[in-house]
C-alpha cells in the first residue's frame, strides 16, 4: 500500500495487561494520500464499529457567532448528490436564499427584516420542491448505522455513528462524500431548530450562571463565549460565513477519521484510501495563541443562581491546558481532594458534615484549563468565611505534604485503573481515540502517561500542588437570581414541507450497488456465553471472562427495588457514608481504597445492587472486607442527618428544572400515587427515621432472592468459593416479588393536564395512551416496529413532521413500551415527548395530536424502519462485562434465548400492514392524555380545550 505513509504500530503494555497484548487496545495510525489521519482499532468483542470523523475547528474559531454549531446541524441535510432530485435547479434557489441572508445579516429595519424573512421562506419553500429530507440519515440507518449524532466543543467538532460491519464500504462512501460538498439547505428550519436546543439550554438549571462564568474566568480568549453562540448571531447568519468556515477548517490535514470495532485493518485501509481520499487537499489552519492574563490576587466575581438559601461559592485556578506533562500529576493532587472511595480531604469535610457539600472541578481544553474548587456550606448559620477557610486548610495540606505514602500510593492505583478501565470497550475507548486525536495527542503518549503514574514522587505532587493552587485566582460567589431570557419569538412564516420525502436520489440508487458481506448475527447463547453457578436455591453466579486485563467487577443484585420499598434510595445513599462496628470510614474506605478496589451501591425499579471492583489478585481480600462491611455497617446520627441535608437540595432543584416538572407530572397522570416522585420518602419522613432504621431494612433486604454477576479473569470455581467463604448465603431465604409492576391510570375520555411555569422558555409535551397488553412475541416484535416507525430516529414520522419540516421543536420521541415478558398480560402504554418554544405549543401539539389520531401510512419508509431495528440489535450487543446481568435479567422475564433471534425471524415477514394493525388495535380512538409543562401566558391556552378538558396541576403537588 505505497499510497499510505507513517504507518505505526502502537503498542501497550503494563502491569495490568497480559504479556501478550491483548488486540483491541492495539490502535493503528496511517495517514493517507490527501493527508488525512486514520487511527484503527481492530475489537472483534462486539458486532459493531464505531466510526467518527473528528474536524479540528470549533467554537473556538467562530466565537460567539454560533457557525460551528449550526454548520454541523446543517452537515446532515445532504451534498450535490444526497438530498436532492434536480440539484442545480435546486441550486439557484439556494444561491438567491444565501444572498437574502447576507442581506439580512445587514439590515437592522425590522420591517426590512420581516421582508427578507418572508423572501426567504418564498424561495425556501420553492427549494423544497427539489429536497428529499433526511435522505443521509437514512441511507446511513438503510446500511447498518445507529446513534447517527454530531457535537460541537470549543476545540472540535465529531460527527459519529455506530454500524454493523458488513457495510462499512458503504459507511465509508457516505462519510466522506459528506464532507466534499455539503449543501446548506433547509437552512432556514433548521436555524429555527438551533433557536429550540437554545432554549432548551436556557431552562436548564446552572445553564446561565456557567455561561457567566466562563465568561468571566476566559476573557479575552474565545472560551468566553458559549458553543452554540449569542441570540443576536443567531438572529444573522451568514451563509457566506458559513462556506468561508467549512472551506478553511475541513480539509484532509485537519481531520481524523477513527474506526474501531469488528474489522479487519488490511482490507480495510484500501476502502478509505479511496473513499476519504477524495476530500480536499490543505494545511490544517494555525491559529494565533490568545494569551488568558494572570488573576491578581483573588479577583471576586458573583453569579446569579436561581436557588434561595444556599451558599454557593467556587475557587478557580488557573488549570492546564489538554496534552501538558503536569496533567497527571494534577490528577493525583485533585485525588487527595476527592476520589472515588471518599476518602479525599474534600471528601471527609461531607462525611463529617463539616461542609454541605465540597468537590473539585478540573477541565481542559486545547488552549486553556480551569482548576477549581466548589464549596456549599451547610444550610443554617454557617457562614462563607468558615467554609473559604476550610477548603484553603486542606489545599495547604497537599501543598505543604500532608500525606501519607500509603494513600499516595493508592490513589496511583486508583488512576492507573481509571486509565486502563478507558480502554476496556469499544465505545469507551474510541472517546478516548477522539479527544487524544483532537489534542494533538498520539496514542503512544497516552499510553505513556499510565506509566509515567508510578514514577511520580510525593515530592512531584507536594510541586504541582504549589504550582497550581496559588493565591492568584477567581473567588466565585452566588446571589439568588436569574438572568433574563433572550426573546426569540416565534416567526410568522410558511412551514417548509418537501415534496419528495419518500424519494431517492441518483446517488442512492448508486449506492445500491456496492457489494455486501454476508455476515451470520450474532446471538448471546445463554449457555456459551456465561457460566452459570447456584450459590444457594434463591442465589445464582453469571460469570464471564475479561478477555483485556485483570480488573474485576462483581455485582450483588437484590431483586427487589424502589419500587416495593422506596427507603432503598436512601439506603443507596447512607451506606457510602459508613464504616462497619470494628472500623471507622476512614479506616475501611483506606483499607479498600489500598487494594485498589471500589464499593458502591445502586437502587433501580426492581434492583437494588452492591457493586465491587477491583484486581483479581485482591478478589478474596477485598471480598473479606466488602462481607465485613455488609455484615455490620455502623449507624451514625450525624452522618444520617446529611440524607436531610441532600433531600432539601434535591427538593428546591427539582423545582427549578421544567424537565424534571414535565417527568413527575407525567409520572402521576400514568400511575397516579405510584408515581417515583411520590411514592418516595418525603423530608417529613426522613426526620422520623434513624439510621439504625435503614440498616434494619439492608439486613431484610440481604434475604431477597439475588443474582451475582462476576467479570475477571478467575475461574467460576475460585469466584464461588471464595463467595461461599465470605457472603451468608444461608440468609437468602426470601424469594422475590420483582418485578413489580405499577399499575397505570385509565382515562376514559382525552384530557390535558398543565403545569404552569412563568420563566420557562419552553414547554414540555408528553402524550399517553393506555393500550392492550402484549401477550405474546408477534405483537411485542409489532410494538417494536411502531415505535421506530412512529417516533424512533431521525426518519421517524415525528422527527419529520414536527422537528424537520415544521421546526416545532428539538426533541423529540414517541414509542410503546414493551414490558418484561413476565407482565406480558399488563397492559401497555403509548407514550411521546417533545419540546417547543412557548409560543409554538398550540402548532406543535396540533400535528402531534394529528399525528397520534390519524397516523399517516407510507409503505416506502418500511424497509428503512426493519433495517433499524436491526441495526440495534446488533450494535447493542454487550459488552464482555454486562454479558452476565444481560442473561441473567432475560432468564429472569422467562426467556431461555436470545429473544432478538425471533425478531430477526419476524421482521423478514411483517408488512405496513403489521404496524397499521397495531396502531388500530393499541393507540387509534383511544383516550389521549396530554400533560403540558409551560408559561401560560405565552401559550393561547383557550385554544388547549380543543384537545381535551384542561386540568391545572400546581408543582408542588408533584413532589412528595
Amino acid at each position: 500500500m505505497k499510497h499510505l505513509i507513517n504507518v505505526a504500530l502502537l503498542s501497550f503494555s503494563t502491569s495490568f495487561i497480559s504479556a501478550q497484548l491483548s488486540e483491541s487496545l492495539q490502535v493503528r495510525e496511517y495517514t493517507l494520500s490527501n493527508g488525512m489521519t486514520v487511527w484503527l482499532n481492530e475489537d472483534h468483542s462486539q458486532p459493531k464499529i464505531f466510526g467518527a470523523v473528528v474536524v479540528k475547528a470549533g467554537a473556538k474559531d467562530t466565537p460567539n457567532t454560533g457557525i460551528a454549531h449550526y454548520f454541523e446541524h446543517i452537515m446532515f441535510k445532504g451534498t450535490d448528490k444526497i438530498g436532492t432530485i434536480d440539484y442545480q435547479s435546486e441550486k439557484v434557489l439556494l444561491d438567491s436564499i444565501a444572498t437574502r441572508y447576507d442581506e439580512l445579516a445587514l439590515t437592522t429595519d425590522p420591517k426590512e427584516r420581516t421582508r427578507i424573512q418572508q423572501e426567504i421562506n418564498e424561495f425556501s419553500i420553492q427549494a423544497a420542491e427539489y429536497v428529499i429530507p433526511n435522505e443521509f440519515n437514512r441511507l446511513i440507518s438503510r446500511y447498518g448505522g445507529t446513534r447517527l449524532n454530531a457535537g460541537t466543543s470549543y476545540d472540535y467538532t465529531v460527527y459519529l455513528n455506530t454500524f454493523s460491519p458488513q457495510y462499512i464500504a458503504q459507511w465509508a462512501e457516505l462519510n466522506s462524500e459528506r464532507l466534499i460538498n455539503p449543501v446548506f439547505r433547509m437552512f432556514q428550519s433548521e436555524l429555527e431548530t438551533v433557536y429550540e436546543e437554545k432554549n432548551m439550554y436556557r431552562d436548564a438549571i446552572g445553564r446561565d450562571a456557567m455561561e457567566k462564568f466562563m465568561e468571566r474566568f476566559f476573557q479575552p480568549h474565545p472560551y468566553a463565549y458559549p458553543i452554540i453562540g449569542s441570540t443576536e448571531h443567531l438572529k444573522n447568519p451568514q451563509l457566506s460565513e458559513m462556506k468561508q468556515f467549512f472551506d478553511k477548517y475541513y480539509v484532509a490535514s485537519n481531520m481524523g477519521l477513527i474506526l474501531s470495532g469488528d474489522f479487519d485493518t488490511e482490507t480495510t485501509l484500501p476502502i478509505l484510501e479511496a473513499a476519504f481520499s477524495r476530500i480536499k487537499k490543505g494545511e490544517a489552519p494555525k491559529r494565533e495563541k490568545v494569551e488568558i492574563p494572570s488573576f491578581e490576587g483573588e479577583e471576586k466575581y458573583t453569579i446569579r443562581f436561581p436557588m434561595p438559601l444556599v451558599k454557593i461559592a467556587g475557587f478557580a485556578f488557573r488549570g492546564v491546558p489538554a496534552n501538558h506533562p503536569d496533567q497527571v500529576a494534577l490528577n493525583i493532587a485533585i485525588g487527595l481532594l476527592n476520589n472515588s472511595n471518599g476518602t479525599g480531604y474534600l471528601d471527609k469535610l461531607m462525611v463529617d458534615r463539616k461542609l454541605m457539600a465540597a468537590m473539585t472541578l478540573n477541565e481542559s481544553f486545547n488552549d486553556a484549563g480551569v482548576l477549581g474548587v466548589i464549596a456549599v456550606p451547610k444550610l443554617v448559620f454557617q457562614t462563607m468565611g468558615s467554609a473559604k477557610e476550610m477548603i484553603w486548610n486542606e489545599i495547604n495540606r497537599i501543598k505543604t505534604g500532608d500525606f501519607s505514602e500509603e494513600i499516595f500510593s493508592s490513589l496511583k492505583l486508583e488512576q492507573k485503573r481509571k486509565y486502563v478501565s478507558l480502554l476496556e470497550e469499544i465505545n469507551s475507548r474510541s472517546e478516548v481515540m477522539m479527544t487524544l486525536f483532537s489534542q494533538g495527542k498520539s496514542w503512544t503518549e497516552y499510553l505513556k502517561e499510565i506509566e509515567h503514574i508510578d514514577s511520580l514522587t510525593k515530592d512531584d505532587v507536594v510541586a504541582i500542588a504549589n504550582k497550581y493552587f496559588v493565591e492568584d485566582y477567581l473567588f466565585v460567589t452566588k446571589k439568588t437570581g436569574k438572568y433574563p431570557k433572550d426573546n426569540l419569538p416565534k416567526p410568522n412564516l410558511q412551514p417548509i414541507i418537501p415534496r419528495h420525502a419518500e424519494a431517492s436520489s441518483a446517488y442512492a440508487r448508486e449506492l445500491e450497488k456496492l457489494p455486501v458481506k454476508e455476515i451470520t448475527p450474532r446471538f448471546l447463547d445463554f449457555e456459551k456465553d456465561v457460566q452459570k453457578y447456584p450459590l444457594s436455591p434463591l442465589a445464582k453466579l453469571y460469570v464471564s471472562a475479561n478477555p483485556v486485563n485483570d480488573i474485576f467487577t462483581l455485582e450483588i443484585a437484590f431483586r427487589i427495588g424502589k419500587t416495593e420499598q422506596p427507603a432503598l434510595t436512601q439506603l443507596a445513599a447512607y451506606l457510602p457514608l459508613l464504616g462497619t462496628e470494628k472500623l471507622s470510614f476512614d479506616e475501611f474506605r483506606g483499607q479498600l481504597q489500598t487494594l485498589g478496589s471500589t464499593l458502591s451501591f445502586e437502587v433501580v425499579d426492581n434492583q437494588f445492587s452492591i457493586k465491587i471492583s477491583g484486581f483479581d489478585a485482591n478478589f478474596n481480600e477485598t471480598l473479606a472486607l466488602v462481607s465485613s462491611f455488609i455484615q455490620a455497617p455502623k449507624a451514625e446520627k450525624k452522618k444520617y442527618n446529611q440524607l436531610l441535608d441532600e433531600e432539601k437540595l434535591l427538593k428546591k432543584a427539582f423545582y427549578k428544572s421544567t424537565d424534571n416538572i414535565a417527568h413527575a407530572l407525567a409520572e402521576k397522570v400514568r400511575t397516579g400515587k405510584r408515581s417515583i416522585y411520590l411514592n418516595k420518602l418525603s423530608l417529613s419522613d426522613i426526620k422520623k427515621m434513624k439510621g439504625e432504621d435503614l440498616i434494619a431494612i439492608f439486613k431484610d433486604i440481604q434475604k431477597v432472592e439475588c443474582d451475582l454477576y462476576y467479570c475477571g479473569t478467575l475461574s467460576v470455581e475460585e469466584v464461588a468459593n471464595h463467595i461461599k467463604e465470605q457472603i451468608r448465603l444461608e440468609d437468602i431465604t426470601v424469594k422475590s416479588n420483582a418485578p413489580v409492576y405499577r399499575t397505570k391510570k385509565e382515562y376514559s375520555e382525552s384530557q390535558v393536564y398543565f403545569c404552569d411555569v412563568p420563566d420557562a422558555s419552553q414547554s414540555i409535551i408528553y402524550a399517553y395512551v393506555l393500550g392492550e397488553p402484549l401477550t405474546d412475541e408477534s405483537s411485542r416484535n409489532a410494538a417494536r416496529l411502531f415505535s421506530g416507525y412512529f417516533g424512533g430516529d431521525m426518519s421517524s414520522l415525528m422527527f419529520q413532521e414536527i422537528r424537520e419540516f415544521r421546526s416545532f421543536a428539538y426533541r423529540t420521541s414517541g414509542s410503546y413500551a414493551v414490558l418484561p415478558l413476565n407482565l406480558k398480560n399488563k397492559p401497555g402504554e403509548f407514550s411521546a415527548m417533545l419540546s417547543t418554544q412557548n409560543d409554538k405549543t398550540i402548532d406543535a401539539l396540533t400535528i402531534l395530536d394529528q399525528l397520534i389520531n390519524e397516523m399517516p401510512v407510507k409503505p416506502d419508509r418500511l424497509p428503512a424502519v426493519k433495517q433499524s431495528l436491526i441495526n440495534q440489535f446488533g450494535t447493542n450487543y454487550p459488552t464482555f462485562r454486562r454479558i452476565p446481568g444481560k442473561i441473567a435479567s432475560l432468564m429472569n422475564e422467562g426467556y431461555t434465548a436470545d429473544p432478538n433471534e425471533t425478531l430477526i425471524e419476524s421482521l423478514s415477514q411483517m408488512t405496513m400492514q403489521d404496524i397499521v394493525r397495531f396502531y388500530e388495535e393499541n393507540i387509534n380512538g383511544r383516550p389521549v392524555v396530554y400533560m403540558i409543562v409551560g408559561n401560560s401566558r405565552k401559550i393561547d391556552m383557550d385554544k388547549l380545550v380543543e384537545f381535551g378538558n384542561v386540568i391545572k396541576v400546581k408543582k408542588e403537588d408533584l413532589y412528595n
